[in-house]
């Protein structure tokens, strides 16, 4: 069996769209009141969160988006989202109904796994590419081994990210769904590959993107790493949330930027 059962459905209507999602919303009073903010960044570490609901530049969102923040950046303000948990179906809900809102840009600002030898917890990683081991990818495209970040915002978040002096890394990442079943075969042939990270939602944000024609770039600080004698933990680390700290501002500048007509 293949994913999707029916390989035709990539032109198919969708029975639920989500922007009729939005509009049932906006009926039933739940419109958030601020207006469409110039991008989003999702984010996932509560840790993370706690430090970003300290902000006093934060405005909290209304309507479906209450819990969200607005935050002010120069003359742009960007929405600020904490997904509902993690892995490729929550985010993709997340970004699917956001992009439906009106929203173009997209930051996924989250934690990962390191898979080579030479890196360190809190090391940062912009990733280009996604390998599509999981599944809500297959729904939104064709089966390809990768799927690929936005060329123009990644562009501008390694921008931002030099800018700051902050050490970091580019490349690949394998996005799966099954923390439990990473299996040292596949850590070493990874890592063979020069592959850097593993996680759990990049590659399906990065099919939705192309397929809902949304710009999404991605973002890592590393909260392990895996070796073949198992996993060298740090999600709770300093270190961790320093890493997330610093790219947290690099990702507001990015997503400010505004499109030359």
């Amino acid at each position: 069996m293949s994913i999707p059962n029916n390989p035709g459905k990539y032109n198919e209507k969708a029975v639920i769209e989500p922007a009729g999602v939005i509009q049932e919303r906006k009926k039933a009073g739940l419109h958030p009141s601020t207006p469409i903010s110039s991008g989003a960044i999702i984010c996932y570490d509560s840790s993370l969160w706690q430090w970003v609901s300290l902000l006093t530049s934060r405005i909290e969102c209304d309507g479906w988006l209450k819990g969200s923040y607005l935050l002010q950046y120069n003359d742009s303000q960007i929405l600020v989202i904490k997904a509902a948990g993690f892995g490729a179906p929550t985010a993709v809900m997340s970004l699917e109904e956001l992009a439906a809102y009106g929203i173009k840009k997209f930051i996924n600002l989250g934690t990962a796994g390191g898979l080579q030898k030479n890196m360190n917890i809190g090391d940062i990683v912009v990733c280009e590419r996604a390998i599509r081991d999981e599944g809500t990818s297959h729904h939104y495209m064709p089966d390809e081994k990768y799927a690929h970040a936005s060329e123009d915002l990644t562009a501008e978040l390694v921008k931002a990210i030099e800018k700051r002096g902050i050490p970091f890394r580019k490349g690949t990442s394998w996005t799966t769904d099954a923390v439990y079943r990473e299996t040292v075969e596949e850590l070493l042939q990874y890592r063979s590959e020069g592959v850097l990270t593993v996680e759990m939602e990049a590659a399906a944000l990065f099919a939705v993107g192309s397929f809902r024609k949304v710009s999404v770039s991605s973002v890592f600080s590393v909260s392990g790493i895996l070796t073949e004698a198992g996993w060298n933990q740090g999600y709770h680390s300093e270190e961790k949330l320093d890493g997330l700290k610093q790219i947290f501002e690099a990702a507001l500048e990015t997503i400010a930027i505004k499109e030359t007509p």
